[in-house]
């Protein structure tokens, strides 16, 4: 494999990797939902709230709105755009 060809492998794999671990985050958010929409429709069906305990909506939004959210979408964004980069400068 020439230089150039093992450069855009090795891309592709890091944009994969920050993107897994971009989905992984989004999955534990998504489960802390699925989690409050049971919470919610056992309050409903009990008549009972719980306390001022934080709830699993409020631990995905504030997981959603954390700066290392925000830093995996930016790797993920930017790890993608530096493989299309190299792809298209390979195309030239």
């Amino acid at each position: 494999m020439n230089h150039a060809a093992h450069r855009r492998a090795l891309a592709a794999r890091e944009a994969h990797s920050a993107l897994m671990e971009l989905k992984d985050m989004v999955e534990t958010a998504a489960k802390r939902v699925h989690a409050a929409e049971f919470e919610a429709a056992r309050t409903a069906v009990d008549g009972k709230e719980e306390g001022l305990q934080p709830t699993p909506l409020q631990a995905a939004a504030e997981s959603l709105r954390s700066p290392s959210f925000e830093a995996a979408v930016a790797q993920a964004r930017d790890k993608v755009e530096v493989a299309l980069a190299r792809t298209k400068a390979a195309g030239r």
